[in-house]
């Protein structure tokens, strides 16, 4: 064996692997080390491996899922993967996504409840950040898109929304703000670049929107939570509130910080979204003072008015540059203001000028992202993005925009039906064509029913696999959709 890279011996050591170092970084090999997380149901589990000689690699791995689909239970069997146009029933459609965003969800899932983003597909850190952290903004967006689903398809789950609820109470911050990322296992600070309210100076390392996804999520579920929980909620809350109010500005617009991508600073449109969010559904949690509410409504409305200050036209724009010059380009970050809006009628209202302009904002940004080709059909994730395109000529696919685009389609038509506006039904039929290359079986989504973070022109998929954002998004979008009767 002499002159072949020794992976065990580079890793006990604390080496990079010769053949991660000479650039074979992306090729599908195995470390001398593997960790493995197995769920046990009734005392048991099903754990399946296969040592081969031969060199093909997917040929042995059929034979893996197929001996472990036989043993397996019913929980953890892989959600059939039926090409769409092949399904009879909507029934069946539904199974698949429920029991593979719920398998997904749990596995991504800490004894705590918190959620790492996505399974660790870069451990040497040579292309990211690293994926095995709990990040407030995708967990509590998980957090309430599960809690929307199962109350329209009743798929239970209270205990992980308690759990939730509890670790946010848990690493709120003294000044009501949550912090960049943390560890799933405990909660504790996990090592960050977007921590800059928890250091000295006026840094703007903070990802402000973080704060308001958590707020949202919180003021949702605290008709739902537990009585031992409630009192804990208010108060986080309330802190909340003040932690939103500390980084809004005097014009209503978030300040200068990071956006949702971690790849820019400014002030997006994405974060006031989350913000007008985060106030809106304060404003409508009735079990807060009403000191609280009528702050948090005073608040959402000079957001909502500020909001004016990024239409450019057809679309609301990215961002403001620190420069305070108009980064126009369409970024699908922004779909976020659907589900704003739709929380802020409830709480305030929303005016029919801000109605046009929402539709079109979403008509534009739909057509601006749409990226298909032979192999991978759907959104990218904003005008130019380059981060990791290799030899490809523009952007890649993202299932998180995608899906993104499809629950942006539903929550609008659903706020569009309650003034009774009859441009309802044709985003209905708008976010089922958005949601169907991401549905078990179709061009965005692997054969076992799960979506990666990313996919290039050709099909392959990139980062991280699968992605528990994207997942929540897909199942409450299917359950919106299975709600309309808008699924066949």
């Amino acid at each position: 064996m002499e002159g072949r890279p020794n992976w065990l011996g580079d890793v006990l050591a604390g080496r990079e692997p010769a053949e991660t170092a000479a650039g074979r970084y992306e090729e599908s090999r195995l470390t001398g080390l593997v960790e493995v997380s197995v769920p046990f149901e009734d005392g048991t589990a099903t754990l399946g491996t296969h040592l081969t000689t031969s060199a093909d690699r997917d040929a042995a791995l059929e034979r893996i899922r197929a001996a472990v689909g036989r043993a397996s239970t019913a929980r953890f069997r892989d959600a059939p993967a039926v090409p769409a146009a092949e399904r009879e029933d909507v029934a069946d459609v539904v199974e698949a996504c429920v029991t593979a965003d719920l398998r997904v969800l749990s596995l991504l899932s800490a004894p705590t409840g918190l959620r790492m983003a996505g399974p660790e597909f870069d451990p040497f850190y040579a292309h990211s950040g690293g994926y095995g952290y709990a990040w407030f903004r995708d967990d509590s967006e998980i957090a309430r898109f599960l809690l929307h689903a199962g109350r329209r398809l009743d798929v239970g789950r209270g205990a992980w929304h308690a759990q939730s609820a509890r670790r946010y109470v848990e690493t709120q911050r003294d000044d009501g703000t949550w912090p960049h990322r943390v560890w799933p296992a405990d909660g504790s600070l996990a090592p960050g670049w977007a921590n800059a309210r928890l250091e000295a100076g006026d840094d703007v390392a903070y990802q402000a929107d973080q704060t308001g996804s958590v707020a949202a999520f919180l003021a949702d579920y605290l008709p739902d939570a537990p009585a031992d929980l409630r009192e804990p909620l208010v108060e986080t809350l309330t802190a909340a509130v003040d932690g939103l109010d500390d980084s809004l500005a005097a014009d209503g617009r978030p300040v200068v910080c990071q956006n949702a991508w971690e790849n820019m600073d400014g002030r997006f449109t994405h974060t006031a979204a989350a913000f007008l969010h985060g106030y809106s559904a304060a404003v409508t949690a009735t079990a807060l003072p009403d000191a609280v509410r009528d702050h948090a409504r005073a608040q959402a409305a000079r957001v909502y008015d500020a909001l004016d200050d990024l239409w450019v036209g057809d679309h609301y724009a990215l961002r403001e540059r620190p420069d305070d010059s108009v980064d126009d380009r369409v970024d699908s970050a922004t779909f976020a203001l659907a589900g704003a809006h739709r929380s802020y009628h409830a709480a305030v209202g929303v005016d029919d000028r801000r109605l046009n302009r929402l539709i079109e904002h979403v008509d534009t940004a739909v057509d601006a992202l749409r990226r298909g080709t032979d192999a991978v059909t759907g959104l990218i994730r904003f005008e130019g993005d380059d981060w990791r395109c290799r030899e490809q000529a523009g952007e890649k696919v993202w299932t998180v925009s995608t899906g993104g685009a499809a629950s942006a389609c539903v929550e609008l038509a659903e706020l569009l039906e309650t003034v009774e506006d009859s441009r309802a039904e044709a985003l209905t039929v708008r976010a089922r064509a958005l949601l169907d290359p991401m549905l078990p079986g179709g061009p965005l989504s692997t054969a076992g029913g799960y979506l990666p973070e990313q996919l290039f022109d050709d099909g392959t998929p990139d980062s991280a696999r699968p992605l528990g954002w994207s997942h929540a998004i897909r199942l409450a979008t299917v359950a919106a959709l299975v709600d309309r009767d808008a699924l066949g």
